[in-house]
């Protein structure tokens, strides 16, 4: 079971996240802003961040560039979310240490094969 760290100030698509995760049997950590998911990465050290590029606190590339400054974090594989065109996307993925970037919505079978690429489980 991966432990999966959900940062996006959606409530709806974390509801939805959470739960598509649960049902794929690992552990869903849903969190709703920037600021806070940096605590959380660092206390509780997910297996996998999905992590929305557009955050109402701090943007998702400065979370990633925070993450990737704490030891603690800075390992942790980081998948973004977004709704951002397939052109940003791949501009997007040029200039950040991101692991990856989906599309939302996220189907279930995307989210399964996200897991299974950037987990050990």
């Amino acid at each position: 079971m991966a432990r999966i760290l959900f940062i996006d100030d959606d409530a709806i698509t974390l509801e939805i996240l959470g739960k598509a995760t649960e049902l794929l049997g690992h552990q869903a950590i849903l969190i709703d802003n920037g600021k806070s998911a940096l605590t959380v990465a660092a206390d509780q050290r997910p297996d996998l961040i999905l992590l929305d590029m557009m955050l109402a606190d701090l943007g998702g590339e400065e979370v990633l560039e925070r993450l990737r400054r704490q030891p603690a974090t800075a390992g942790i594989p980081v998948v973004f979310l977004t709704a951002s065109s397939p052109y940003e996307l791949k501009e997007k993925m040029k200039t950040t240490s991101a692991e990856g970037c989906i599309s939302k919505p996220v189907s279930l079978s995307l989210l399964m094969d996200t897991i299974k690429k950037y987990t050990p489980n």
